[in-house]
């Protein structure tokens, strides 16, 4: 069971590309998790995804070619919850409380977040490289 969905096994052929099964065997190694699991998780994440869109809508994305369909308004918005989502919490650093209250100190001063700060920093030195 991943998540709150109970998943039970169900006997389906699918067929996947050599590029797909070779995507799914690297998130399987990178996440510890059997290729089932992965699968599972990847249906969890498009139902998710694709669960606010009607009939029609799902229709023209399961039917036309990729390179149109993630260019439609609805879906690039549902896509780019997920990929924001990704940039929410810019790093998992452990501060001082001398350094948190510094931090807090030069954010209060620039109108602005601890963690806008943290991402600017990081964006400077991959710039700096």
């Amino acid at each position: 069971m991943l998540g709150d969905i109970c998943l039970n096994p169900v006997k389906r052929g699918i067929c996947i590309d050599q590029e797909t099964a070779t995507w799914i065997y690297s998130l399987s190694r990178l996440s510890n998790l059997s290729q089932n699991g992965v699968i599972k998780r990847l249906l969890q994440v498009a139902h998710g995804t694709l669960a606010p869109f009607d009939d029609a809508g799902l229709r023209r994305i399961l039917r036309e070619p990729w390179g149109k369909v993630w260019k439609l308004p609805a879906l690039s918005r549902q896509m780019g919850k997920l990929s924001h989502g990704r940039l929410a919490a810019p790093t998992a650093t452990r501060l001082t409380v001398a350094e948190k209250a510094e931090l807090r100190r030069i954010a209060l001063k620039n109108k602005t977040t601890m963690s806008a700060l943290q991402r600017q920093t990081i964006l400077q030195r991959m710039a700096s490289r």
